[in-house]
């Protein structure tokens, strides 16, 4: 199983095929596994940086609303430092939960929707399960990912580290430019290339071919989380 992990990243084609022809639900889940525990043991050793981040959104939040009056935002800033600084309780419990399940509920779906645009326009024939396989090993980039940020954002006590023209900076943190150009990332894109190697195989298309449709998906989830992040950010602001 390590060697296929590694295989997959070195020499995919071969790989996602012997994947395919293999491999069951049950061994798919190992990449899924693996990636919440590093989702878990990174939120762990950026615990202080993410409570710093969570803490200039709240503060910026509050301080924009002009529905709250001016007398009461301190009392409310008071009361959710102290949530978001406690680092033990419920809370705490539930953030390090949330960074573990956010990895197997990203997969379910972006599998979901990779087998529909496959049945649509790939000429259809494969089955959720198949693409759920395909799709967790095409995820295992994220532990490059893991591997490469988490020690950079720990050392530089900084959690904003981009991958791709989210360096940019082009415009405000929760805009929809902002949100869009830091979705385009290299390990993104990555995962994109690696289902679309499996979709290909699996419906006997070109790599070019299902990596067009791939990308396509990709580009249309980042266009809709990006504008569903700008509303709920407008209207909380």
């Amino acid at each position: 199983m390590l060697a296929t992990m590694i295989n997959i990243i070195t020499a995919p084609g071969e790989t996602m095929d012997s994947i395919l022809k293999e491999f069951n639900w049950k061994q798919a889940m190992m990449p899924v596994v693996l990636l919440m525990v590093l989702a878990t043991f990174s939120g762990f050793i950026l615990s202080d940086q993410i409570a710093d981040l969570q803490w200039e959104q709240i503060e910026k939040s509050i301080n924009n609303n002009a529905n709250i009056p001016d007398e009461q935002k301190e009392e409310i800033l008071s009361s959710q430092y102290d949530r978001v600084y406690s680092g033990s309780g419920a809370a705490a419990i539930f953030a390090y939960v949330s960074m573990a399940i956010s990895w197997p509920i990203r997969i379910l779906f972006w599998a979901l929707f990779a087998m529909l645009v496959g049945n649509l326009f790939l000429g259809g024939g494969g089955s959720y399960g198949q693409v759920f396989i395909l799709t967790s090993f095409a995820y295992l980039p994220s532990v490059i990912e893991y591997l490469i940020k988490t020690p950079i954002q720990y050392i530089t006590d900084n959690i904003m580290i981009y991958t791709g023209l989210g360096v940019l900076g082009i415009g405000e943190q929760g805009e929809f430019l902002n949100s869009f150009l830091a979705g385009i990332d290299l390990f993104a894109f990555w995962r994109v290339f690696l289902v679309a190697v499996g979709m290909g195989i699996l419906y006997n298309k070109s790599t070019k071919t299902a990596l067009i449709a791939m990308t396509a998906l990709w580009i249309f989830g980042l266009v809709v989380f990006a504008g569903m992040g700008s509303f709920f950010a407008g209207f909380a602001g």
